[in-house]
């Protein structure tokens, strides 16, 4: 009697106590929040690696707890001793690891159903409470040990918790280079110089309190702690953290050294030309962390299914007791069916299938120096048929020689010429201006004031000297610029004009780019569509198409920025159109395209309307690396996918006829989501 009496109160306070949980959200770790909405299918930005850990570190504790109140409970299936038979001893042990649960997943079960999108807790508690309300009821209303499932609601929470942590230890090898990138750019402190009563001095100063302009000591050893330009000194750089390449680069004064490199020789002082957030090596691994968040177009068919898969298997469970206790006659049986089908579903396999392999493939892209924006586009890259290639900077170097230098003007001195020439291009980041104002330069032009500069994309650029009383409006472009175009000229690339009258010429050459034939050859074995677009003439565009192996008729010459878009715009009609280009003429065209590269020497509007950068020097082989990659992380995402969805298929069956115990179906069900990881963390052992 007096037993009957404290049941009841001990249902009560633990009915009050689950009230005022969910009745208190500020008593709920953040952890609790981020883990709700990663099991989701979204994954929660934190900076606070401590965090991270202090919540791993809980939930190891919670299962430990958890299976030492458990390991009896099982011992009572197998051991004939009385003790453990005991309702109270068995209501002793099971509660508090049943208070555990809810929890550990409790809150996050409650936000799902209020924002009717129900989730794997919901099944999980759904299950473990009914295996111990029912227990309580079965024992106060028949007083019999048949009734008692006790051991079943404690082994439900326990498996999942141990399942919980294996995932959680799973999924962050996952992200192993992703973390490796991040260490590389979390350094804490630099050496400052700094001035003192006239005495110079140098100082261990915390990154967040070195400003732009200050100037840092680099010792031989040291990592580069922000991005600088070289003040005094020189040394050998290892720049391998952000180009791949381990063969140290020199560097002088002027020169630009990036943040997470380490100096092998030598030492350097520099100025600080970037923050710490706005580093060349801060942004990539901000543009990795972007994408992972981003979610494919599979997976978001994955979330589609799993916000009506928990609904669906509620349903399942109530025809289950339904069906099988109008067959059976036996309510206890009929529950445990119940409540296997419950435990056994597993949506959280489908929540990981994709995340996971998308992490381990832009950790994989990261160690490769190639940084996907977006995680769409690996299965666009995959899907891509079509792909189309810009000419200069990208299928050749970029990096011309002035072969002909022409004078046509008899009142303009070389001199004059190559002085305004000179002042022009070096304003300009395109390729070719690049190299007519370096041959200025090794010719000892002084450079001129100019005034009214303006580039325009395609064409070139025009601009005014400074007080000159003619008003002379100056051209440097290609032969666009040139009211006609005698036969003569054709040989040249460049043209100089002033008032449109012809004054000077230049004659270019340009390299084909490593491993670009290669490129060309694989893509077209493929069974892929190749096409070069460029702005520039007939003649060299079909020369370079004849060396690739590019078909006359995929190639398209003398085109303008918008005249590319259009290209493309029409392409994109034919399938999945890729785009590979360097410069700001590009731009517009890549952005049109379904995915596109830009490789990281290119203009900053090309590296900004890119899918995919890639800044290893040898980029064709880093462009056949993330085709191989998309195509392994799709192929991963698709395995998945089958997995949890035949994994369920079969499984739920299986426990609605009564072949699958509720304890053993917490076992499978907490290890579905670690072979959907295990599968995902198999893209390391593929060769790309």
């Amino acid at each position: 009697m007096l037993l009957k009496k404290r049941v009841p109160l001990m249902f009560m306070w633990i009915f009050q106590w689950v009230k005022r949980f969910f009745q208190k959200p500020d008593s709920v770790p953040i952890e609790k929040f981020i883990k709700a909405i990663e099991r989701s299918g979204y994954i929660v930005k934190d900076e606070n690696d401590k965090n991270i850990h202090q919540h791993h570190q809980k939930v190891k504790w919670l299962f430990i707890i958890s299976a030492i109140l458990t390991v009896p409970l099982l011992l009572s299936m197998f051991l004939d001793v009385s003790f453990l038979h005991r309702f109270e001893i068995q209501l002793l042990f099971s509660t508090p690891v049943i208070l555990m649960g809810i929890y550990h997943f409790g809150k996050s079960a409650v936000q799902s159903i209020l924002h009717k999108s129900p989730n794997m807790d919901v099944l999980i508690l759904t299950g473990s409470m009914a295996a111990y309300l029912y227990s309580i009821a079965g024992w106060l209303l028949h007083q019999s040990h048949q009734y008692m499932f006790f051991e079943t609601a404690a082994s439900i929470i326990t498996f999942i918790m141990l399942g919980n942590l294996i995932e959680q230890y799973s999924v962050a090898k996952t992200t192993m280079e992703i973390k490796k990138l991040q260490a590389s750019a979390d350094i804490k402190y630099a050496v400052r110089k700094t001035e003192k009563d006239g005495k110079t001095e140098y100082e261990n100063t915390p990154i967040e309190n070195i400003s732009i302009g200050d100037v840092l000591l680099i010792r031989e050893g040291e990592q580069v702690p922000l991005d600088c330009k070289v003040l005094s000194g020189e040394a050998e750089v290892n720049e391998s953290i952000i180009t791949g390449e381990s063969t140290p680069v020199y560097k002088k004064e002027k020169d630009e050294i990036i943040a997470g490199s380490t100096l092998v020789k030598g030492s350097l002082e520099g100025y600080v030309i970037r923050r710490k957030s706005e580093t060349i090596l801060a942004q990539i691994v901000e543009i990795v962390k972007k994408a992972q968040r981003e979610k494919t177009e599979i997976q978001k068919l994955g979330d589609k299914i799993s916000a009506v898969f928990v609904p669906l298997v509620l349903v399942i469970a109530v025809v289950t007791f339904g069906v099988n206790y109008r067959l059976l006659g036996d309510p206890a049986e009929s529950m445990m069916r119940a409540i296997a089908v419950l435990v056994i579903s597993c949506p959280c396999a489908m929540g990981l299938a994709a995340p996971t392999a998308v992490a381990v493939a832009l950790g994989i892209a990261a160690k490769n120096r190639i940084l996907f924006k977006t995680a769409s586009a690996f299965e666009l890259l995959e899907k891509s048929n079509i792909f189309v290639f810009d000419k200069t900077g990208t299928l050749t170097t970029g990096e011309f020689v002035i072969e002909e230098y022409k004078k046509y003007a008899e009142d303009y001195s070389d001199e004059k010429i190559l002085s305004l020439v000179y002042s022009a291009e070096s304003r300009s980041l395109h390729p070719v201006a690049k190299s007519i104002s370096k041959f200025c330069s090794d010719k000892k032009a002084k450079g001129s004031l100019i005034i009214n500069f303006k580039e325009e994309k395609g064409l070139g650029v025009s601009f005014k000297e400074y007080n000159d009383s003619n008003d002379i409006l100056y051209k440097i472009g290609s032969f666009r610029i040139l009211k006609e175009m005698p036969l003569t000229n054709k040989q040249y690339d460049v043209f100089v004009t002033a008032n449109d009258r012809l004054i000077a010429a230049f004659k270019l050459k340009d390299e084909l780019r490593k491993g670009a034939k290669e490129m060309l050859q694989f893509l077209q074995k493929e069974g892929k569509k190749v096409y070069l677009v460029s702005g520039d003439k007939k003649e060299k565009c079909f020369s370079i198409a004849e060396e690739l192996g590019i078909d006359e008729q995929h190639v398209f010459y003398e085109k303008l920025p918008l005249e590319k878009l259009a290209i493309i715009d029409q392409l994109k009609k034919q399938g999945i159109v890729c785009m590979v280009g360097d410069g700001i003429n590009d731009a517009p065209a890549m952005a049109k395209a379904d995915v596109s590269v830009s490789f990281n020497h290119s203009s900053a509007i090309a590296i900004d309307s890119a899918s995919i950068i890639i800044s290893h020097e040898e980029v064709f082989s880093k462009l056949k690396t993330a085709l191989a990659l998309g195509k392994i992380t799709i192929q991963k995402i698709r395995q998945n996918y089958f997995w949890a969805f035949f994994y369920n298929v079969i499984a739920i069956p299986v426990a609605a006829v009564g072949f699958l115990m509720p304890i053993i179906a917490a076992f499978s069900m907490a290890f579905s989501d670690v072979i959907v990881v295990g599968n995902s963390l198999s893209i390391y052992r593929k060769k790309v």
